[in-house]
């Protein structure tokens, strides 16, 4: 009886442990909080810049941050060049929706084919 009794107490301090370490204070770049789901969810803290929408694709693994073996390929450079040659509108468009995205909608590419890429 009395194991048992410690048994639960043991279990039940553990518990308490794992819930009191939620890891709140860790920081993980541009995947955190916006890392996974299937809707949108608008991420505070992201930056409406286009060299900011073109790092959190790299972040995000969409895009890679240097390509030489093909200037055709999207990369980092080629995301800016070709969000600074579209119209102010559909740029806008375009950075608020890679802000505002998970990780996995941004793999997608769903928000780069508002534009010509």
């Amino acid at each position: 009886m009395i194991a048992a009794m410690k048994g639960l107490i043991a279990s039940a301090l553990l518990a308490a442990l794992i819930a009191c370490s939620a890891s709140d204070d860790v920081y993980r770049g541009s995947r955190a909080n916006c890392e996974f789901g299937g809707t949108l969810t608008d991420c505070e803290n992201a930056e409406r810049t286009i060299h900011a929408a073109c790092f959190r694709l790299v972040d995000c693994g969409a895009i890679v941050l240097h390509d030489e073996g093909n200037e055709n390929n999207l990369d980092w450079d080629v995301c800016v060049q070709r969000l600074e040659d579209l119209e102010d509108a559909r740029t806008e468009l375009i950075v608020a929706c890679i802000a505002s995205s998970t990780c996995d909608e941004l793999r997608t590419r769903l928000c780069l084919e508002l534009g010509d890429f």
